[in-house]
């Protein structure tokens, strides 16, 4: 166990024996002391705060130049992530383009769609068989081997011939006369 040093047994100045001891002086000194102190302990206490006020400025300028800093990054993150999101969305629907090409590109090898196209494009038929083509109203053949018209036409009416007139007027000479005005 270490034991503290002791105080030299010599009384030195303001020690106890070598002054003498008086109850006026101990209080007055005990006032005094109380007097002086309160205000330093006030002064103490405000200028503990106006560093503490310091020293919260400096934290909160630092907070506030880590919350842009994070900002900033944030923002750049969530870009980023919506141009990714975009990017992964080109790739799915080339990725579906070039499926639907290497599809067309394997029908391209068979003999029975290479037919059809063929008939259908270009009218071809088969040695032996009967090809017809369906006219439409305009005189012109009708496209992709439609067999039916879109709307049927009505007959156009016409003004009656000359021998219809002549007609009409025999049978309207043999009926009875109407009374005239």
């Amino acid at each position: 166990m270490a034991t503290r040093p002791r105080s030299s047994p010599t009384p030195g100045p303001g020690r106890g024996r070598g002054r003498p001891r008086t109850s006026g002086s101990r209080s007055s000194a005990v006032r005094s002391t109380t007097r002086v102190s309160a205000p330093v302990a006030t002064a103490q206490v405000a200028s503990s705060r106006a560093k503490f006020t310091g020293r919260a400025a400096v934290l909160l300028l630092v907070v506030a130049v880590l919350a842009v800093s994070y900002a900033s990054s944030t923002r750049a993150w969530l870009k980023q992530r919506s141009e990714i999101n975009t990017l992964n969305t080109q790739i799915a629907d080339q990725r579906a383009d070039v499926a639907s090409l290497v599809q067309a590109k394997k029908r391209l090898h068979d003999p029975a769609y290479i037919e059809s196209q063929a008939r259908l494009r270009f009218g071809w038929i088969m040695p032996g068989e009967m090809g017809y083509r369906v006219i439409g109203s305009d005189g012109q053949v009708l496209p992709n081997g439609t067999s039916t018209l879109s709307q049927p036409v009505k007959p156009v009416k016409k003004d009656p011939e000359w021998w219809q007139g002549l007609y009409g007027s025999v049978v309207a000479a043999g009926g009875v006369p109407s009374p005239s005005r």
